[in-house]
């Protein structure tokens, strides 16, 4: 019985790059990304080998966006709603709530289905800054029930979503001042992303940026967001896009707090005239309690006088 000839092993190449793709899966997602988008010799070489079945590609592209597995982003914004309200276990939601779960889902759904799509820490922290404004008004387990709901229609996990926005704040906190936020670690992954095609942005990542500039003692303005995306090498067109972001998040709170301001007066006035309604009934009762008991003692002082 013949055996097949043994040929020697190819070397492995010993470039930074290919001993790195050797890592761990997670730090992995993140290294295919840049090769896929570097016209390098590295990516020339990849390319011209056998492509990788769909379902191969369609996996590797859940984990370089963040999506788990068996989950993936929706393909349209009605899917999205869909996924939504299966995941949220109710056919609707208050009226106050459905503009913003619309806004959000239908933002982010064209954001995360785009090439250049990158989740990231700042996308985790909008996302959850987002909900927890708009959303203030309705009560915590609502509340929580709506976002966890937004979050998993958007393919992701509600659980790693908020611990990569939680951490983004301790790093902030941690870093204390601008220059120092900007130099961390998750803001220096941002400004490493390729150029082109240009990161996609979206409402959630500039909500992002704007939630952490006040950690770090920044008050949200034009002149703050062109130092922030020169900083981390952002395509200027994005910093447009968060300057009218900025100006629509900012009118849109303005008419929030001034919603909540009418609500509570309309609680109170309906308060009011409760009060007074009760007040009435109990004057009207009191009026009738006397008027029975005045019936009473004529009744009883007419009995007395035929015996006497």
């Amino acid at each position: 019985r013949s055996h097949p000839p043994k040929f020697p092993s190819r070397p492995r190449c010993q470039s930074p790059l290919c001993r790195q793709l050797a890592a761990p899966p997670r730090m992995k997602q993140h290294l295919l990304l840049l090769v896929a988008s570097l016209p390098s010799a590295h990516g020339a070489l990849l390319s011209s080998r056998r492509p990788l079945p769909s379902s191969c590609r369609a996996a590797a592209a859940r984990a370089l966006l963040g999506f788990g597995e068996g989950s993936s982003p929706p393909q349209t914004v009605d899917e999205a709603r869909q996924k939504f309200f299966a995941a949220y276990g109710k056919p609707y939601v208050a009226p106050d709530a459905q503009g913003f779960v619309n806004e959000l889902l239908g933002s982010s759904q064209m954001a995360i289905v785009s090439p250049s799509f990158r989740y990231n820490a700042v996308f985790a922290l909008g996302t959850e800054a987002l909900c927890e404004t708009f959303l203030a008004q309705r009560p915590e387990a609502e509340r929580v029930a709506i976002t966890d709901a937004i979050i998993t229609a958007l393919g992701m996990s509600p659980q790693q979503l908020k611990s990569d926005a939680a951490a983004l704040r301790e790093t902030a906190k941690a870093a204390g001042t601008e220059e120092a936020l900007l130099g961390s670690k998750p803001m220096l992954e941002i400004k490493a992303y390729p150029k082109v095609p240009p990161l996609k942005y979206s409402y959630a990542f500039g909500a992002g940026m704007l939630t952490l500039m006040p950690l770090v003692e920044v008050k949200p303005s034009d002149d703050a967001i062109d130092r922030w995306v020169g900083a981390l090498e952002i395509d200027p067109a994005k910093g447009k896009m968060l300057k009218r972001d900025f100006a629509f998040f900012e009118s849109s709170q303005d008419k929030l707090a001034e919603m909540r301001q009418m609500m509570a007066e309309m609680q109170a006035s309906a308060k009011r005239k409760e009060a007074a309604k009760l007040k009435e009934q109990a004057e009207a009762a009191a009026a009738e309690a006397a008027a029975e008991a005045a019936a009473e003692e004529a009744a009883s002082e007419g009995a007395k006088e035929p015996a006497a």
